[in-house]
């Protein structure tokens, strides 16, 4: 920490020396970075005493809390003219307790911790429900679900030891994070567990932060369905360099997805990296620019019977327009992603290609033509009321709806999208006999939509998504007398 703050104390020092009387208020700021071991001894003696200017010390109050020095409990406590309820104890006093006591209290989440920062326990949940409208005559209806019903926890165990559980209480197999983390070192550090797998920008997303409803039906599809669902079981070795410029990411996982043990003895290896190449200098608008790559590969066992266990295309109101086919052998997938963030804008876009075997299934054990899909999408979001679009984070309004303080219509923000997948495989004679043909179709959709910020804590989404289908035959569109379709999704969403 004392790394982090050290241009802080070098302000401080500045603006303290020479000082002549004291201040009440500035003791209890120097007496709190004492207890939190920003200021040694030496240094808190030198300093005590001094003063400083109210400009200047809700100036250092702010530095402090964005570094994360200070809560923001703390921060408001030690702005100057901070009101004192009646016979409470004063900051200065507070801070002089037994450095033993933890601290309790919300920031983007319940926690305990303690006052040396070794021991950390936060936790969050959210609540989500969505809607489906779809337009007449078509297989489909409309409908409302529980997307998310979720609980976690993440603890951390003298600064270098991470743990985290979440539980999915709207699923019957809920468990889904499920790892310990060693963390020694911004450029190796390893994770053990269930998580997910380091494949695919919009996947990695928590989808409380994602800009629409859905992900795209490319990444639903090939890495959080059923059959390849996002979470799996494994180790991961990760790390950073030059200020987050060059990630990376490198996992050896069963590959049989969440809560499942292995089915065969082959493991997957999972490794994606990602540059950011002006994080640290170079242009200020193109700060959050960064370009990612992915690649899985594996083995998989085969299938039995009638089993089939492949990607399928799924829209992503969940119309399934390819069916999943018996796989065996080889599966690999390849991704890569770009993205930039800037104020209230922001642009991704992430393309994906998948192979599958379909090994032994043939007349006397030859091998069918493997399943071939691939799909991108690119979008963008603008926040009409102007704040600054995070990434994977909470967006806090500029204005929330119920703020006392600076009361408003929380934060707006329209987004647009346009996506494609596509999946095919050869024809064959199966083993029986009978003559398996070939197969193919394309889907394209159009997404527009807007999101509702009323507070940090609340989001409401509406989404317009037009789809289209190259082959509209029986089970290929949700209407097969038609090509394309409409529907209107939406979500409501609280966490805390």
């Amino acid at each position: 920490m004392r790394k982090h703050v050290a241009s802080v104390l070098t302000v401080l020092g500045c603006v303290l020396i020479g000082a002549a009387s004291v201040r009440a208020d500035d003791a209890a700021l120097l007496d709190v970075l004492r207890q939190k071991q920003v200021l040694t001894p030496q240094e808190y003696e030198r300093l005590k005493g001094s003063e400083l200017t109210p400009a200047q010390r809700a100036g250092l109050i702010d530095v402090l809390r964005d570094k994360g020095v200070l809560t923001k409990d703390e921060a408001a406590k030690l702005e100057p003219g901070a009101p004192v309820a009646p016979n409470a104890p004063t900051v200065a006093q507070a801070a002089a307790k037994p450095a033993s006591l933890p601290q309790v209290g919300y920031d983007e989440g319940f926690f305990v911790r303690s006052q040396d920062g070794n021991f950390n326990l936060r936790f969050n949940g959210r609540v989500s429900s969505n809607f489906y409208f779809f337009e007449p005559n078509t297989s489909q209806v409309d409908t409302e679900t529980i997307d998310r019903a979720r609980l976690s926890a993440d603890a951390t165990f003298y600064k270098y030891f991470r743990m985290r559980l979440e539980n999915d209480f709207a699923f019957a197999s809920g468990l889904r994070d499920a790892f310990i983390a060693m963390t020694p070192m911004p450029e190796a550090n390893v994770q053990i567990g269930q998580y997910k797998i380091p494949f695919s920008y919009e996947e990695l997303l928590s989808k409380r932060y994602i800009d629409f409803v859905e992900r795209a039906a490319v990444v639903n599809s090939t890495v959080g369905s059923t059959n390849d669902p996002s979470r799996d079981i494994g180790v991961m070795l990760y790390g950073q360099f030059v200020n987050k410029t060059l990630q990376y990411q490198l996992a050896g996982m069963n590959g049989a997805g969440q809560n499942r043990s292995d089915n065969n003895a082959s493991k997957d290896v999972d490794f994606r990296t990602v540059v950011a190449p002006f994080t640290s200098a170079g242009p200020e608008h193109l700060r959050s620019l960064n370009v990612g790559a992915g690649v899985t590969y594996g083995v998989q066992p085969s299938d039995t019977g009638t089993s089939t266990s492949s990607i399928a295309g799924t829209t992503e109101t969940g119309f399934t327009f390819y069916p999943a086919v018996q796989r065996n052998g080889e599966r690999s997938r390849y991704d890569v992603s770009g993205t930039w963030f800037d104020g209230p804008f922001s642009l991704s876009s992430e393309y994906i290609q998948t192979y599958e075997s379909r090994n032994g299934f043939g007349v006397k054990g030859s091998n069918l033509p493997g399943l071939h899909t691939d799909g991108a999408y690119v979008g963008g979001t603008w926040l009409l009321t102007g704040e600054t679009k995070p990434y994977n984070a909470r967006l806090h309004p500029a204005h929330a709806l119920w703020d006392t303080n600076s009361p408003g219509w929380g934060a707006w923000e329209a987004a647009l999208r346009y996506e494609y997948f596509k999946l095919r495989h050869g024809g064959g004679i199966l083993a029986n006999g009978t003559a398996n043909p070939a197969l193919d179709n394309r889907y394209d959709a159009l997404v527009a939509g807007v999101n509702w910020y009323p507070n940090e804590f609340l989001r409401f989404s509406v989404n317009y998504l037009y789809g289209s289908f190259e082959n509209a035959g029986k089970n290929m569109s949700p209407n097969p007398a038609q090509h394309s379709n409409n529907a209107v999704l939406g979500r409501a969403q609280l966490e805390f």
